[in-house]
């Protein structure tokens, strides 16, 4: 979906998406886009069930709507504003605060807050959106030291590799993992997750696995 938005311009979004109801026979479109099917039972017939937009199985009576088991399920605001957060933090190259959304859109700053932070956590699980612009990167073990035993040859330690996005004076965003050890083939997924491919200029070397401790896409 932020992909799809970030090609419209805001006239052409007004127009595309002019009310909730409009908004929800889009998702209704993305999750049946052959016709209803019953997540339960696999039926394709249904009825209208007892709220708005629900669709109830006429087989087993499992009752869905369009917004169920996606970002905007049980969202206690208009849904055309939840689709607006989305366009505005797809369209937005810089980003956009909470406090932006809520002064756009007459939202409380902590409803604003609370769905941009689901976009983002959805944004970041599907891997399509990696961090770019200024990344630095380091390792570091964690866990309880084990007696008799130095270093990284701790069973009970683990070696994570953390990944930040910096913006401005702040961070945007932040990944961590749990790897095997420090070797290019343990690190490397890592890298294509996470790092955009665009651009890769190396600024501090590290001896042991092709990611530097600082990196600019």
């Amino acid at each position: 979906m932020e992909k799809r938005f970030q090609s419209l311009s805001l006239f052409e979004f007004q127009q595309r998406f002019p009310d909730d109801e409009t908004c929800m026979e889009y998702l209704a479109a993305i999750k049946w886009p052959d016709g209803f099917i019953c997540e339960k039972c696999g039926h394709t017939k249904y009825c209208k069930g007892k709220l708005e937009q629900t669709r109830q199985c006429t087989s087993c009576g499992n009752q869905a709507t369009p917004t169920s088991g996606t970002l905007f399920h049980k969202v206690k605001f208009p849904l055309l504003k939840a689709f607006y957060i989305i366009y505005f933090m797809s369209t937005n190259k810089k980003g956009i605060s909470s406090t932006e959304l809520s002064r756009k859109l007459s939202l409380r700053q902590k409803t604003c807050w609370y769905f941009r932070k689901k976009v983002t956590q959805a944004m970041k699980s599907s891997k399509q959106y990696p961090m770019k612009g200024i990344v630095e990167m380091d390792e570091m073990v964690i866990g309880q030291q084990e007696e008799g035993v130095k270093g990284r040859k701790n069973d009970k330690k683990k070696l994570v590799i953390i990944a930040i996005e910096k913006k401005g004076k702040g961070i945007s965003r932040m990944y961590a993992k749990v790897v095997k050890n420090g070797s290019k083939q343990a690190f490397k997924p890592f890298f294509e997750d996470h790092i955009s491919k665009q651009r890769f200029v190396p600024m501090v070397g590290h001896p042991t696995n092709p990611l530097k401790k600082s990196t600019q896409t």
